[in-house]
């Protein structure tokens, strides 16, 4: 009999990687899909209506006038650019949700979702007889590859019931109850998140190993007829539940064109080259999608899910050799299948990992065991299990510390927090508050990140663009896109669609546009938070200038805006950098500093703000000081992280002023 300090210390290491899992999905709802999602999640409970077109985007094409379609949209008779609305069930039920308890409700939902999700994983790992050790230790690298996906979006619906589906097919024999539920589950699915078309390829891969290992064993000698008329049994009623699948996700609103959408999908990505590894200049509209870049590349490398990534891939790699060596087939093709889905995109990061790991996790344990009794290592074992559940323990509390202390996100500069309710630096409601009050009748112009949250939190505001890219011809959101080359496709943008405010989430890809507007003599600031900046014509409100900027109200209103106030404040300061206010800037990163005094970044914008103020200063009095103090801060910044290379240029630049 196993010990039973061994089997605690088992159980402890599952318990510790479960709670870090759930710990990852506690968090504010922060994505910017949120309000397109509750605006047609209420559009169906008012009306019954399902949403699949967009009247409150202005800048859609004339009716008359068709242009290139996304995939799987089309034109009504009447000329309504249309799409499939995948997601419609999942819509509904956050809107539904939403009314009931807000945000609380809504952030309850997320974390139900994650733990059915990973007590699913858990249960296919039993069923599998996976052994404990390796199953925490399974749990605890998913919940770190796949936590970017944890915000409440339709996709979480789908990984429950992909993971649900997964759990029925792992049993030892194909039952008559799992072929109800997988279709069940299928027709549920097919309504709820474009990814069903999954299912039918894990489905298919059973199938095919099952038929596979009956062939093999029909051609053995001394197989009994017992064991291959089981494998013919399951194989009939897997080729039963694929057909039965296939027909179930026709029954959706759109039959036909739901069905087709994923494949329409991948072809029109791959068509136009959109999962590149990081923005590609004149690309596709779509190639700035950051979750359609490549998983491992790019701003994503180096951070702590694709280590784990990178970790499971090597589990998966071992786990597909001894899939081969002791013929799983099934696990062969579904651990092949699934890696390759993951590799395409980094959204597919996390589906692929919640298959990935039980099928992985079941070979490698039956695996070892193998090679365990082999060697006569029995005893040994019980010691290796045991280690190896404490080892998992410390990792997953270890990670579950750094987690509710934030620094797991801030660590990897990610937005994401330990929390609930509403992200107030994501989600733009003081800006929404804003436009609700002042231009709640007109329309308003908002960058892509923003244009959803906007149009909801706002009252249900005209906006040119919202982050379903699916909702509008390709051809709008490149409208939307060359708008940020310069004030005068600004202004020829606003003399067509005729609006007089504009929201920006000041950031890179707006940066050029938000200064043009801020020096420009039509356009004033009119209010400002911490990420968000609100631009009006001469029509609307009143002008905020540098000058008139309260820093101290300002500094403190964003150090309150987010639970890792340094984060907050940097965010602040680059708003202000985008708007040329050096000043201001340069004391929010001052104050970024202050909280976080490692913050490599903000010591390189402080010096970057004391550099152009220096510059300025030395053309008007020969004065060189502000120059000095902007290098240090650039060699500080070279001190904390040696490898940064905008300190490195920057430093080179001041120099050479100094140096002149």
């Amino acid at each position: 009999m196993r010990p039973k300090r061994v089997c605690w210390s088992e159980r402890i290491g599952l318990c510790a990687a479960f709670i870090l899992a759930l710990l990852l999905a506690v968090s504010p709802l922060s994505s910017p899909d949120l309000g397109y999602h509750l605006s047609y999640g209420e559009t169906f409970l008012d009306t019954g209506i399902i949403v699949d077109h967009n009247d409150f985007i202005y800048t859609l094409p004339e009716r008359s006038s068709h242009c290139e379609t996304g995939p799987g949209c089309w034109y009504d008779s009447d000329g309504r650019y249309r799409f499939p609305n995948a997601n419609w069930l999942s819509q509904v039920i956050m809107a539904g949700l939403w009314r009931l308890g807000g945000s609380s409700a809504l952030c309850l939902l997320q974390l139900i979702l994650i733990f059915c999700i990973f007590a699913l994983v858990v249960l296919t790992m039993r069923r599998l007889r996976v052994a404990w050790p390796v199953a925490a230790a399974c749990i605890c690298l998913t919940a770190v590859a796949a936590h970017a996906r944890f915000s409440l979006r339709p996709e979480v619906f789908g990984y429950v019931i992909l993971c649900a589906q997964l759990s029925a097919l792992s049993g030892r024999r194909i039952t008559w109850p799992d072929v109800a539920a997988l279709v069940a589950l299928q027709i549920l699915f097919v309504n709820c998140h474009s990814y069903f078309l999954l299912s039918l390829a894990i489905t298919f891969a059973f199938m095919a190993g099952r038929f596979v290992s009956w062939k093999f064993r029909t051609l053995r000698s001394g197989q009994t007829r017992h064991r291959t008329s089981q494998l013919a049994s399951d194989v009939s009623r897997l080729a039963l539940i694929l057909i039965l699948q296939v027909a179930a996700s026709f029954l959706n609103p759109w039959t036909w064109r739901i069905v087709l959408l994923p494949v329409q999908t991948m072809l029109f990505m791959y068509k136009n080259n959109i999962a590149a590894s990081s923005i590609l200049p004149g690309g596709h509209p779509w190639s700035y999608i950051g979750e359609f870049f490549q998983p491992l590349a790019g701003a994503f490398a180096n951070t702590k899910a694709t280590y784990a990534f990178f970790v499971l891939l090597g589990f998966a790699g071992a786990g597909a050799l001894v899939a081969f060596v002791s013929r799983r087939w099934a696990w062969l093709l579904v651990l092949v299948g699934m890696v390759a889905v993951a590799l395409s995109m980094r959204r597919n990061m996390a589906p692929g990992a919640f298959i990935i790991a039980p099928i992985a996790a079941a070979a490698v344990s039956s695996g070892g065991r193998r090679i365990c009794y082999v060697m006569g290592w029995a005893g040994s074992l019980r010691t290796l299990r045991g280690l190896t559940s404490t080892i998992v323990a410390a990792v997953s509390l270890w990670c579950s510390i750094t987690v509710v202390t934030q620094s797991f996100y801030f660590q990897d500069r990610l937005g994401s927090r330990f929390g609930w309710g509403i992200s107030s630096l994501h989600v733009p409601m003081d800006v929404a508050d804003w436009v609700r009050n002042n231009a709640a009748q007109d329309r308003v112009w908002t960058d892509y990140d923003t244009s959803s949250n906007i149009h909801y939190f706002a009252g249900g505001v005209a906006v040119p663009i919202i982050t379903n890219t699916w909702a509008y011809p390709p051809k709008v959101m490149r409208t939307v896109l060359d708008t940020y080359s310069g004030t005068e496709a600004f202004n020829t943008a606003a003399a067509k669609y005729a609006f007089h405010v504009a929201v920006f989430r000041a950031n890179t890809a707006t940066a050029p546009l938000v200064k043009e507007l801020a020096d420009s003599s039509r356009w004033k600031v009119v209010t400002l938070s911490a990420a968000h900046v609100v631009f009006a014509d001469q029509l609307i409100g009143t002008q905020m200038t540098e000058s008139d900027l309260d820093v101290s109200s300002y500094i403190e209103a964003a150090r309150s805006s987010d639970s890792v106030p340094a984060h907050a404040l940097h965010i602040a300061g680059l708003t202000c950098y985008h708007l040329g206010w050096n000043t201001a800037a340069a004391e929010c990163f001052s104050a970024a500093i202050g909280e976080c005094p490692f913050y490599h970044e903000a010591w390189n914008m402080k010096g970057l703000c004391l550099a152009e103020l220096g510059t300025v200063l030395v053309r008007q009095t020969g004065n060189k000081g502000l120059l000095r103090q902007a290098q240090e801060c650039f060699r500080t910044a070279i001190q904390l992280q040696g490898d940064y290379g905008p300190a490195r240029t920057n430093l080179q630049v001041v120099n050479r002023e100094l140096g002149s």
